[in-house]
């Protein structure tokens, strides 16, 4: 796959389906190894219901990004600006088939960008610590700030 094929656009209200789709493909993958499947459908109906979602988009200054691979969607991106030079990345996320292959970090590059377009001064994330994804973060430049049970 070439970056000639790989898309990062704005997602609208009509991604939707497009979002909650690839979350409910990747999550059980991405969480089936440290949390139940109980709590993967939970937290699936929590943060990609229509209305969360919906919720999300409506937020003055969240922005939502969709990974297209070879005209297919693969990754989705939420960013949030918090306050002023504050901002926040809440979901971020790229199919296990094409991960590896350097995608995950044009996503996060891209949502870098877009904050710095806007001014931000720091970029805050939250990952599960047993969260493979944290090694990945690791590797892109990140940092624990500090550590904490939810």
């Amino acid at each position: 796959m070439q970056a000639s094929d790989i898309q990062i656009r704005s997602a609208s209200l009509s991604d939707l389906p497009v979002i909650r789709q690839l979350a409910a493909e990747i999550w059980p993958e991405t969480y089936g190894p440290i949390q139940s499947a109980q709590q993967i459908a939970y937290m699936l109906d929590l943060f990609y219901s229509d209305q969360a979602l919906k919720k999300d988009f409506q937020k003055p200054g969240y922005h939502f990004f969709i990974l297209i691979a070879d005209g297919e969607a693969f990754g989705y991106a939420g960013v949030e600006q918090k306050e002023k030079g504050r901002w926040h990345v809440h979901k971020l996320y790229l199919s296990p088939k094409l991960q590896g292959k350097g995608l995950g970090r044009m996503l996060i590059a891209h949502v870098e960008q877009v904050a710095k377009e806007n001014k931000a001064l720091e970029l805050t994330l939250n990952v599960n610590r047993h969260n493979k994804a944290l090694e990945f973060y690791k590797s892109n430049g990140y940092t624990i700030l500090k550590e904490e049970d939810t």
